[in-house]
Formats: C-alpha cells, structure tokens, sequence
C-alpha cells in the first residue's frame, strides 16, 4: 500500500482499506508511519479518533476495540467531568463475557465513572466498584441504577406466550 492509494477516500473507506491492508500483510512500523505522516502532510488525520490503528487476524489480540463507546461520552454530552482515562464498553464486555457466568459478582477495586459495574449490571451481573473522587463514584452510581432500571423493565416480548407443544407437533404432521 502507498500513500497515494487513500487519496480521495473519506475516513470511513481510509480506516476499511487500512483494515483490509493490515490483515494481509506482515504489521511493518516504518511503513505505518510513513502512511501516518503522509496523510498528516494532507490534514487528514482525524483529531478526534485513532484512522490508522493496527489491526490483528488472531482472535485474542482485540484491535477492533471502539475507543468512544465510554462513559465519557455520556459525561460530555451532559457537561460533567470527563474520566482522565476512560475505559472502553468492548473490553469490559468482553472480559465480563469471557470470565464470569451471569448471576455472579464482578468487582472493579479502582472503579472511576463504574464501567464495570454498569456494563456488568447490563450483562445480567452484579457489579461492585470502589472509587475515591466523590464525583466520578456520584456520576457512576447514577449510570449503575439507570443500568439496574433498564434491565428490569420488561419489554412487550416478555409477555408472549409460547405455543403449546401439541399445536406445533399438530402442524408438522
């Protein structure tokens, strides 16, 4: 790949074609920084997310990792104190996913805004998180219980009834 393959493309095709170059071929830095720079030499590296991130085929080297699904956007978007290292939704899905059964308690002894405990009470667990700034632990117990409420309301599907299973042996027949 050269840098003059990503002229005239918008972000979204830079990062799909980038992605695609990433998986085929053997990671080379200089290489990286060459298209980095040449792209930067244009003004057309985003200020506000990561283009040219490395990509990786095997499954436990998580590069598709959504860095704005945080709390943090919901913090900006209500004008409080953005965490100063926000930590992304996929990680801690994926772990919470990968190491507990639902049902079970999941703990975050340095909780900030509770990612944890929130993405945890939203993957059918209990969360638990400790944090010693007073603002970050307030905002986090307020994103914890809209969690909690969100779990426990039922949705129209909930009250569907299944069929019997005579009727549906009846139709197959």
């Amino acid at each position: 790949m050269r840098p003059e393959d990503l002229d005239g493309l918008d972000a979204d095709q830079v990062w799909k074609v980038w992605k695609r170059f990433n998986l085929e071929a053997v990671y080379d830095f200089e290489h990286h920084v060459r298209i980095g720079e040449a792209l930067e030499m244009k003004g057309r590296l985003p200020p506000t997310f990561m283009l040219l991130q490395p990509h990786s085929w095997h499954p436990d080297v998580w590069s598709d990792v959504a860095r704005m699904r945080t709390i943090n956007a919901e913090q900006a978007r209500t004008g409080r104190e953005m965490h100063l290292c926000p930590l992304q939704f996929d990680i801690v899905d994926r772990a919470i996913e990968q190491y507990t059964e639902p049902g079970e308690v999941v703990l975050d002894p340095f909780g900030g805004l509770m990612t944890v405990p929130f993405r945890a009470v939203r993957l059918g667990r209990r969360g638990i998180g400790i944090e010693l700034n007073r603002g970050y632990w307030q905002d986090g117990v307020k994103y914890c219980e809209a969690a909690e409420r969100q779990v426990a309301t039922p949705s129209l599907f909930d009250f569907l009834e299944e069929p019997a299973s005579g009727a549906a042996g009846m139709a197959a027949e």
